[in-house]
């Protein structure tokens, strides 16, 4: 008898020092690992490579270049992005945003097409916030705080 109260004390402390401990073990855990949260601008946007040091406050590039190909995002459902190659000859793959958004814009990309790419550059990737060709612009991007514009939902701000 005395020996099954022992093991049943034992047993009940292991469990309150486990239920003590645990949270802290995965709030250190969860702060240590994962993407760093970086805002709209990753709304729509694959993993960053890991050696990208990416704070969102990068300043807005305009390349000017050529469509390679629009194809498929990797890592992200119905995504479309942009095979890019600057006048320079750098190559980018530029992040634009759902398919079904894309796809009912006005202007369309082609393989071959002349345009001009705004946006943030990280590494050899740029999140467009605007392509233009000729004449037309598809905005993609709040330059500000890189809220997507097919996000049209947000708090509203109070009147007074």
């Amino acid at each position: 008898m005395r020996k099954v109260a022992r093991c049943t004390v034992v047993v009940a402390m292991i469990f309150l020092v486990s239920m003590t401990l645990a949270p802290v073990l995965f709030a250190q855990a969860s702060q240590s690992s994962g993407p760093v949260s970086r805002g709209a601008w990753t709304l729509g946007v694959p993993g960053l490579d890991a050696e990208t040091s990416f704070t969102g406050q990068e300043a807005i590039v305009v390349e000017p270049g050529k469509v390679a190909k629009v194809e498929p995002m990797k890592g992200v459902k119905d995504g479309l992005q942009m095979r890019f190659v600057t006048d320079q000859g750098n190559k980018y793959v530029v992040y634009m945003g759902p398919k079904w958004f894309i796809e009912n814009q006005k202007v369309k990309f082609m393989a071959g097409d002349k345009v001009e790419v705004r946006g943030k550059k990280f590494g050899s990737a740029i999140i467009a916030t605007e392509i233009s060709k000729g004449n037309m612009t598809m905005k993609l991007r709040n330059e500000e705080d890189g809220m997507p514009s097919w996000e049209c939902c947000f708090p509203r701000s109070v009147k007074k």
